[in-house]
């Protein structure tokens, strides 16, 4: 790992410090594991923009400030030249899922990289701990029986955190399990492959203890359409 990528881990623990939403250090440190086994399997790729931008990818989050700016801010005041920080901005403003959607066209194999290592942290074991983190850190509901999901979310409805609806359970079908098909890398693909099995288990799992079989059917319905 370069000296450039060490000194934006740091500043992204500034950035990151006391969240309690699953947008923390630990997030940035799992997403930028993830791209390295992607970057493995993809040696044309400009190594050292994936781990600038893995690394720096959440700094200027809605759900994490107001703040905007700051990655830029940082790469300029580091010295990075002006063809790497214009690469590492452009993989940092594509990524998002507010942004890609569940079927993203990206124009560079970096961006690629990085949004399947991010969206990779928000599947598995992992997304559903994420998921009950920022639940807990927005007073969001985890569950709440008759509400179920939004067809057709809009993007602008998704960012809405007091939209009607908006509970624990149904981002799993807001976001979550449309990861596994917004994948662009086979090393993405794999992986999200036994994390979506990973999170229908659960799901069943949730829906048998809380005897709403109505969800399971929803569910069963639901992953034959996306």
């Amino acid at each position: 790992m370069s000296g450039m990528v060490e000194k934006a881990l740091v500043f992204a623990k500034e950035c990151h410090g006391g969240d309690n939403s699953g947008h923390d250090i630990a997030h940035i440190l799992r997403v930028l594991a993830n791209a390295e086994r992607i970057l493995a399997e993809i040696p044309a790729a400009d190594a050292e923009a994936v781990r600038l931008a893995a690394a720096l990818h959440d700094v200027d989050d809605y759900k994490l400030s107001e703040n905007n700016g700051r990655a830029e801010k940082f790469l300029q005041e580091a010295g990075i030249d002006e063809a790497l920080r214009e690469k590492v901005l452009a993989i940092i403003g594509a990524i998002s899922f507010s942004k890609s959607g569940s079927k993203p066209h990206f124009s560079r194999i970096e961006q690629a990289i990085v949004s399947d290592a991010d969206k990779l942290d928000a599947m598995g074991a992992i997304g559903v701990c994420r998921t009950v983190m920022y639940s807990a850190a927005t007073g969001r509901a985890l569950f709440e029986p008759t509400e179920f999901p939004a067809e057709n979310l809009s993007a602008a409805a998704y960012k809405n955190k007091n939209r009607a609806g908006n509970h624990a359970i149904n981002h799993f079908f807001d976001k979550l399990l449309r990861l596994k098909g917004a994948m662009q890398t086979d090393a993405g693909r794999r992986e999200a492959e036994k994390r979506h099995r990973f999170m229908i288990a659960f799901l069943q799992e949730f829906f048998a203890d809380v005897e709403a079989p109505e969800w399971q059917s929803y569910m069963d319905s639901y992953l034959k359409q996306i």
